[in-house]
């Protein structure tokens, strides 16, 4: 099982919030704090259709080069836990025709202070405790 987290997420200018299962992908590299969406969450979030101001990206996946929409600085996410919550960090929106979940970049995963602990059984913490997070269902 892969490891996911469950996240609340908010589009900061309409104030809409949805809590959602989002897949901590480290093969998704970035330099920006990036979320990647799929369009009936970004619908959800009303991102979908595109607002006029999102840029129009190439991006290249491991499935090649995909067209995908751009919206800067337009996220509030934090992982929300019972016990407890991450910090909330102000995220880009990546919107994609082609995704089926969210997915959270290297850069997001490590400004959450999230350490992967095992992959593959879906075991995860945050930094500096002790308690062993297991992976939501996603």
């Amino acid at each position: 099982m892969p490891v996911r987290v469950s996240v609340r997420i908010e589009n900061v200018i309409k104030g809409i919030v949805l809590t959602a299962p989002a897949l901590l992908n480290t093969g998704f590299t970035t330099e920006s704090l990036d979320v990647h969406l799929p369009c009936r969450v970004a619908e959800a979030l009303e991102l979908w259709p595109p607002p006029v101001d999102a840029i129009l990206e190439t991006l290249d996946t491991a499935g090649g080069e995909v067209l995908s929409y751009f919206i800067p600085n337009i996220l509030d996410l934090n992982v929300a836990e019972v016990d407890r919550s991450s910090k909330t960090i102000r995220c880009n929106a990546i919107i994609s025709t082609y995704e089926r979940e969210i997915l959270l970049s290297d850069a997001v995963i490590e400004e959450l202070e999230i350490e992967i602990l095992s992959p593959k059984v879906g075991l995860w913490r945050f930094r500096g405790e002790q308690k062993i997070r297991t992976s939501v269902k996603g």
